[in-house]
Formats: structure tokens, C-alpha cells, sequence
């Protein structure tokens, strides 16, 4: 495939992920990694650049943001200290984690993420404290394997009794600290290829425009409609990528 052609289809399909993330506020990697693994780039090269990207974004967020709860970062040490330390060793394991394993895991990850959405599932996790190192091992292991590790883990604090001013901030170094090591964890185990920087770099000012429109979107849309709308788009892909429909 011609490189000026790769580069549009990232663009379209990244936008579209921002667009989306805008208005609902969760599915980007969920809808970027599936479409760039399935038509553009293979599984390795798709979860370097989304990892990009989402480290960019991540620094532009922490550029933009007021203030930080610095009491609220001390009590996620746990979890930002575990995701880091998976996200680094679990790229270890990427030279025997093949195509296929990375689409079954991918793709389960996806109807899971849209079940819970379609059936409106919500409970409260007792003493989540506890479970601060084990979801945040399971997160930093998803983003360096297949690029979305930040999805179980924002499930999880979503069904917390924790104040959602603590995370709310924090989550910004969170997502931070996640991306800079499974973009380590490549660099070290020579799982990256330093044209995908180059391509995220041009495009990140149209996906800030992308995810600014999305926002501007955001109440002339029916944001329940569109949320099951994207939830079944995420099902199908879900299934799709794992059975290999299309």
C-alpha cells in the first residue's frame, strides 16, 4: 500500500476515533486498533501508533489541565506504580504473541466493553484498594499487547466508591505513565518503528480538531442513542475480529 495512502487511512480512522471519544468520552483505541489492524497496519504496528498518539494526547491534556490532585495521585500510587512496571515487562512476551492471540484478546476486550454498555451494567467494587496492583498489572499487560489497556482500567474506577474528583485528575498522569512505558517497552525490545512518530506527529493537529468537534457535538447529539449505536459498532467489530468475517 502506498505510504501517503496509509498515512490518510490513519488520519480518517484516528479522527473518527477522536470525533467519537469526544462526545461520549470513552472508545477511541477500541475503535482506531480493530479498523488500522484489520485494513492498514499489521497488529505490531498498529498498537505502536495508537500508543503514540495517546501518549501525545495525554502530554496535551496534562499541558492543558488547571491544577492536580496531589493527595488523589498519592492514593493511586498502587495502580500507577503496577501499570508501569506491566507495561515494561509484558513487552518481554511480544516476540510469542502472534496475530492470532492478539485478535482474540482484542476482540473479546471489545464485546465485553460493549455489553457492558449495551445492558447498562453498574455495580460498586467493595475495597477497591485492594485491587489497585492486580487491575493495574492487567491494564499496563493489555496497552504494551495490543494497545488498550486503559479500557479495563477506567471500567473498574468507573464502578468504584471512590470520589471522582480523586481520579478525575489523576487519571491524566494515569494514562500518562501507561503510554510511556508500553512505548519503552517497545523501544527496548525493538518493537518499533520510528516512522509511526513521525505519522502521529503530522496528524495530531487534525485529531485535536476532531476531538474539539466532538465536544462542540456533544449536546446536539442523544448521547444514550449514540452511545448504543457505538456499543453495537464495537460488538460487531468485537465479533469480527475474532472470527474474521469481513
Amino acid at each position: 500500500m502506498d505510504f501517503w495512502l496509509i498515512v490518510l487511512l490513519i488520519l480518517i480512522i484516528m479522527a473518527l476515533a477522536a470525533f467519537v471519544k469526544g462526545i461520549i468520552g470513552f472508545g477511541s483505541s477500541l475503535i482506531a486498533i480493530p479498523l488500522l489492524s484489520a485494513f492498514v497496519l499489521g497488529p505490531a504496528d498498529t498498537r505502536a501508533i495508537v500508543v503514540t498518539i495517546n501518549l501525545m494526547l495525554n502530554l496535551y491534556l496534562l499541558i492543558r489541565a488547571d491544577t492536580l490532585n496531589i493527595e488523589g495521585i498519592k492514593t493511586f500510587i498502587p495502580l500507577i506504580a503496577s501499570v508501569l512496571v506491566a507495561s515494561i515487562v509484558s513487552g518481554f512476551f511480544l516476540t510469542t504473541f502472534t496475530n492470532e492471540t492478539f485478535n482474540i484478546i482484542l476482540g473479546l476486550l471489545l464485546i465485553l466493553t460493549a455489553l457492558n454498555k449495551l445492558l447498562n451494567i453498574s455495580f460498586v467494587i467493595p475495597h477497591p484498594k485492594r485491587w489497585f496492583i492486580p487491575v493495574g498489572l492487567l491494564g499496563g499487560a493489555l496497552n504494551t499487547l495490543i494497545g488498550a489497556g486503559s479500557v479495563p482500567v477506567l471500567i473498574f474506577l468507573g464502578n468504584t466508591d471512590l470520589k471522582k474528583d480523586d481520579f478525575r485528575t489523576t487519571i491524566i498522569i494515569f494514562l500518562l505513565i501507561l503510554n510511556i512505558g508500553s512505548l519503552a517497552s517497545f523501544m527496548l525490545n525493538a518493537f518499533y518503528d520510528y516512522t509511526l512518530l513521525w505519522i502521529a506527529l503530522g496528524v495530531m493537529p487534525a485529531l485535536l480538531i476532531a476531538s474539539n468537534l466532538g465536544i462542540a457535538s456533544k449536546n446536539k447529539i442523544n448521547d444514550k442513542v449514540f452511545q448504543r449505536v457505538v456499543a453495537v459498532f464495537l460488538l460487531f467489530i468485537g465479533l469480527n475480529t475474532i472470527f474474521g468475517w469481513l
